[in-house]
């Protein structure tokens, strides 16, 4: 499908712009020892990855879910600007979206105060015009709410249709067709994404690199 380049681009963070998937895992494994019940493997993690908060903590922990929380919530704020990593090709592509003069937002069901620190520690913090993460949307992903309440905090006003929504899980799919936004789907090995059906994303690339090759090949409006 051939796009026109967008107004302003929005990104999912984890597993879209962070390498987040084996440090969740870790994290989650951590809660789960602390509360002395099966951790859960790779594999088994796949299926969780990507989900809205509330529904990965009742499905994980059932009516451990709080106390699991508070303890995956000490292990991320320990470790997380020591051990995440940006994915291949991310601060390149967001630097060709600032050139191309394309505002930059993130959209996220992770703790913003999470999300803020990544960015301030990659050093990115001048490269997004806002940034919404868990709850501070009336709900979060796979709801509109949150990439709506990002749009108009950059104080955007474009046509949604030309406003992007980059993620990597079916939860982020649903939340760019909620808002009326096209959708970019990253594949990763992480999650298998069935889009063939329900959802019709514009734009399916492999990774970081080969979606800035597209932007960089693509006619300006």
């Amino acid at each position: 499908m051939s796009l026109k380049l967008p107004k302003a681009m929005f990104f999912d963070w984890d597993g879209t712009l962070v390498d987040s998937f084996t440090f969740l895992h870790k994290a989650h494994n951590h809660a789960q020892r602390s509360l002395g019940i099966a951790e859960t493997s790779l594999a088994e993690f796949h299926v969780y990855f990507g989900r809205p908060r509330e529904i990965l903590y009742a499905d994980m922990y059932g009516d451990k879910a709080e106390e699991a929380r508070r303890h995956f919530e000490s292990y991320v704020r320990e470790r997380h600007l020591k051990d995440l990593q940006p994915m291949p090709g991310a601060e390149e592509l967001l630097r060709t979206l600032k050139k191309l003069n394309i505002a930059a937002g993130l959209v996220s069901n992770k703790k913003g105060d999470f999300i803020r620190a990544e960015v301030a520690n990659f050093g990115w913090g001048d490269l997004f015009v806002s940034i919404v993460g868990a709850a501070e949307a009336a709900q979060d992903k796979p709801s509109a709410a949150p990439l709506l309440l990002a749009i108009d905090k950059a104080n955007i006003t474009d046509a949604k249709g030309d406003i992007w929504y980059v993620g990597d899980t079916e939860t982020d799919l649903a939340c760019a067709k909620e808002a009326g936004c096209p959708a970019v789907l990253v594949e990763t090995s992480h999650q298998a994404v069935d889009y063939s059906g329900k959802y019709s994303p514009a734009l399916v690339v492999r990774n970081c690199p080969e979606l800035n090759e597209y932007l960089l090949q693509t006619p300006e409006n």
